[in-house]
């Protein structure tokens, strides 16, 4: 071969290589939208896993929770949805900041989980039994919403064993049920509220509006006169007392869970019942003096009292 050969052989294979380096390039963002896909699909496949062996008994197969006869909060609810570019229902991705915002919430919820509720810690860090692995899993297969996957997998469960346990059954054998006294958890029920209140379908209006973990929102203005949302109890308007305390066991609209319901038409005893119920707790439940938070004034657990009596959720 002569030299002029060798030199277009050369040119050629150069040209090859610069074509094939190119197509690899604009490929790139294709690639790794797979390789982001697949990863998706294997964190998913493993949180619903978990969540029908450790989960599931609170809240429900669906994550319906109480919804569903359990005894925990929903969590097969848009509110934890994040949206990819092309999500099924049209709407815009969800903003990268709102995105971390609820994943470092769930996450650190199901490590730490919830002062003054029956949720307890599961990380390995702090006692519980699951990896920061397996908690990233639980926390992909709920922004995923992939609840048909832990369903099918919870009726194969099924298929092998003895029926799973009902919200019934969990409540008379009261094992994992004593209330989570302290933990790392950055979150209470207050500041909990916009992450269970979002709108995944909405982009953020006000961005900073969000409190911060840990930090507690301004109480909002209370109406004057005799309404009894406008007591104070510890310095928080007396819903939003309930809010951070009660509503683990009992539920954001009272409707009840580990504690009895609430609601206006079913509390018919005398105000002295209920005084003494908050005062004293009830031996043998998870209910404690107090709620288990700071000795309440006589004055403010009659204010509760009034306050659950009159109006409505």
């Amino acid at each position: 071969m002569n030299t002029s050969k060798q030199v277009n052989a050369m040119i050629g294979l150069m040209f090859l290589v610069a074509v094939f380096y190119a197509a690899n390039v604009l490929n790139e963002p294709n690639r790794q939208e797979a390789a982001g896909d697949v990863q998706t699909e294997l964190f998913v496949e493993r949180g619903a896993e978990i969540f029908v062996a450790n989960c599931r008994g609170c809240h429900g197969l669906d994550g319906l929770g109480l919804g569903e006869g359990a005894i925990a909060p929903v969590l097969n609810t848009p509110a934890y949805l994040i949206l990819g570019e092309d999500n099924p229902f049209g709407a815009k991705a969800t903003p990268a900041g709102d995105a971390q915002d609820i994943r470092d919430f769930l996450g650190n919820t199901i490590a730490c989980g919830r002062t003054n509720s029956v949720m307890p810690t599961w990380s390995e860090q702090y006692g519980g039994s699951l990896s920061d692995r397996q908690i990233e899993y639980l926390v992909t297969l709920i922004t995923e919403g992939r609840w048909d996957l832990v369903e099918e997998l919870g009726h194969e469960a099924d298929s092998h064993q003895i029926p799973p346990a009902t919200r019934e059954d969990v409540l008379l054998d009261g094992q994992g049920l004593s209330l989570t006294a302290s933990n790392c958890g950055q979150y209470n029920a207050l500041t909990a509220k916009p992450f269970r209140e979002r709108d995944p379908f909405v982009s953020s209006a006000e961005p900073g509006k969000t409190p911060e973990p840990g930090e507690t929102p301004e109480p909002s203005e209370t109406p004057d006169g005799d309404d009894p949302s406008a007591a104070l109890v510890q310095g928080l308007p007396v819903g939003d007392y309930y809010a951070s305390l009660c509503v683990g066991c009992h539920g954001a609209n009272r409707e009840g869970g580990v504690g009895l319901p609430l609601t206006r038409d079913l509390l018919t005893q005398p105000d002295d019942f209920y005084i003494d119920t908050i005062t004293n707790g009830r031996a043998g439940t998870a209910m404690q003096p107090s709620g288990g938070g700071a000795t309440l004034t006589p004055e403010e657990i009659q204010a509760i009292v009034t306050w659950l009596k009159n109006t409505d959720p």
